[in-house]
């Protein structure tokens, strides 16, 4: 077993540009997420899941310390101030399988 510390950013935000973001997010270098649907109210309102423009998606994606900078850089310029987004990041340490 093989214990590596890395970064999970996590993204809540507006399912209408959800395909969008994730195409921009590979071309930063992203190779894995996952995303859920979600419900929930901030600062821009109540957000539910029940009429496609109004639903809110999670995306997780776990990364290196550089990768996630860059992400938490790239949201912040592009998307932050136009869009119903909550971004957070955090330590994680992911386990993988090591081979003999």
């Amino acid at each position: 077993m093989k214990i590596i510390k890395e970064k999970a950013v996590t993204i809540v935000t507006e399912s209408l540009i959800e395909k969008k973001l994730i195409r921009e997010l590979k071309k930063l270098g992203i190779n894995g997420y996952t995303i859920e649907d979600v419900r929930g109210e901030g600062q821009k309102g109540e957000r539910g899941s029940d009429w496609d423009q109004m639903s809110s998606v999670r995306i997780q994606i776990v990364c290196g310390n550089d990768l996630a900078d860059k992400i938490i850089n790239y949201l912040n310029k592009n998307y932050l101030d136009k869009y119903a987004m909550f971004v957070f990041m955090f330590d994680t340490e992911t386990i993988s399988h090591e081979s003999k």
